[in-house]
């Protein structure tokens, strides 16, 4: 079971705790994150994948860390839709 815990959240900045995952939902999420020019700095971290502790860390220049994660989390949902539909149309 995932459980978040908001380490830090600011206008600008924020950092979580996961507990539950690994790099199944941070790899994806950070590579939208990476090429979403409002994000000045996109960091994640594993402890140990046996532990699956997640660190995650981001810094927007324009908007706050939350439209940012809300931007990506969309993106990627289109883009499973898309890829779905290819498969199953």
């Amino acid at each position: 079971m995932l459980q978040m815990e908001v380490v830090t959240l600011t206008d600008k900045y924020l950092e979580l705790k996961v507990k539950g995952e690994t790099y199944t939902l941070f790899s994806p999420l950070v590579e939208y994150l990476s090429s979403d020019p409002d994000v000045e700095y996109i960091q994640f971290d594993v402890d140990h994948p046996l532990q699956e502790n997640a660190h995650f860390k981001l810094k927007v220049r324009r908007g706050t860390p939350l439209e940012a994660v809300e931007r990506a989390v969309k993106a990627v949902l289109a883009d499973i839709e898309e890829l779905e539909r290819g498969f199953f149309s």
